[in-house]
């Protein structure tokens, strides 16, 4: 075994081959997450694209911050990979893993989050700087057997999140932007000013980083579900002031839809309508596309009011999340 760090390998574990995610592992991880579907229930069918974006941003960082096992026959038995975000005001390690219903109810989810751990420490280094450290990870609250693992070691459910729909049969109703304000298209151009009105907008809530140019396009506009033609600002001469950064989900599947990745206004014009007049655009822009849906996530305790904003609208809740931290300093 050549992963790092090094953590004691139970004898009941040593039959699987243990070693780092590699490229060529992405259609072995995307088997092994179809054949536990219909255990787990995803929303949506396991994408290699969205795999392929997510180890991605871990760059040269794979080799040390994914671990797969792999069964005597060579299949994908389980999975995990550790993303550290640059945060200032804490060390921050989202976590995230998956074991082959197969391979289940033997130890293995165990022992890669407490790999899991041992790795975010090591990345941490040195706690004499003060900051907390955080490891943090989720699962849907259907995923009874991810909870009890979670809880069992140490893990505190903090926070849930919604995951909402609507149909695009229903009718849209316009409505405008405020007086003073325009719509531009979203362009590579305005790109990293998108970004920020992002931080601006976001700044402060629970569980969003401070976006820099490769996370922000590695979490929203540099993503193979991104749709810039169905994406747009909302500025005030040449300054955004509202975006709406859009994908399309399951292209060409029988499930296909919108899917509103980001959106938001900045603190000094909200109350104003802005953040309807953004919603209904991108309504009216996947019903012009041919989508039949629409969906997002949303914060259960957004402090915008933002869960309030789309039930107006026409979504739904269909599925709840729950958001687990541990505090390891």
């Amino acid at each position: 075994m050549q992963f790092s760090p090094h953590l004691p390998l139970p004898p009941e574990l040593s039959a699987y081959t243990w070693r780092p995610i590699q490229p060529d592992d992405l259609d072995a991880i995307i088997k092994m997450l179809v054949d536990s579907s219909g255990v787990d229930k995803p929303e949506t069918p396991p994408s290699s694209e969205h795999l392929r974006s997510l180890l991605g941003m871990l760059g040269e960082d794979i080799e040390q911050n994914t671990l797969c096992a792999l069964a005597a026959d060579g299949s994908m038995a389980a999975a995990g990979m550790v993303f550290i975000p640059p945060v200032d005001e804490e060390r921050l390690a989202l976590v995230d893993g998956n074991v082959h219903v197969a391979h289940r109810g033997r130890g293995l989810g165990g022992y890669l989050l407490g790999w899991m751990e041992r790795r975010a420490r090591q990345a941490f280094g040195d706690p004499a700087d003060g900051l907390p450290q955080i490891m943090r990870t989720s699962c849907s609250g259907h995923q009874t057997d991810r909870i009890a693992l979670y809880e069992q070691h140490g893990f505190k459910a903090m926070r849930y999140s919604y995951k909402m729909r609507r149909s695009l049969a229903q009718a849209v109703i316009p409505v405008p932007l405020p007086p003073g304000l325009s719509w531009a298209e979203w362009s590579p151009e305005l790109d990293l000013e998108a970004m920020q009105a992002f931080n601006q907008a976001f700044s402060g809530h629970w569980g969003v980083p401070m976006m820099n140019p490769e996370i922000w396009r590695g979490y929203f506009t540099g993503v193979p579900q991104f749709r810039g033609d169905l994406s747009f600002l909302a500025m005030e001469g040449e300054s955004v002031v509202g975006f709406c950064i859009n994908w399309v989900e399951g292209a060409g599947t029988p499930v296909e839809e919108g899917w509103v990745e980001a959106i938001g206004v900045i603190p000094a014009w909200r109350g104003k309508g802005v953040a309807s007049a953004l919603m209904v655009q991108a309504l009216s822009r996947f019903q012009a596309a041919g989508l039949r849906g629409a969906g997002l996530d949303v914060d259960a305790e957004n402090p915008t009011g933002a869960l309030r904003l789309y039930q107006k609208h026409g979504f739904e809740v269909v599925k709840e999340s729950i958001h687990f931290v541990k505090q390891l300093i």
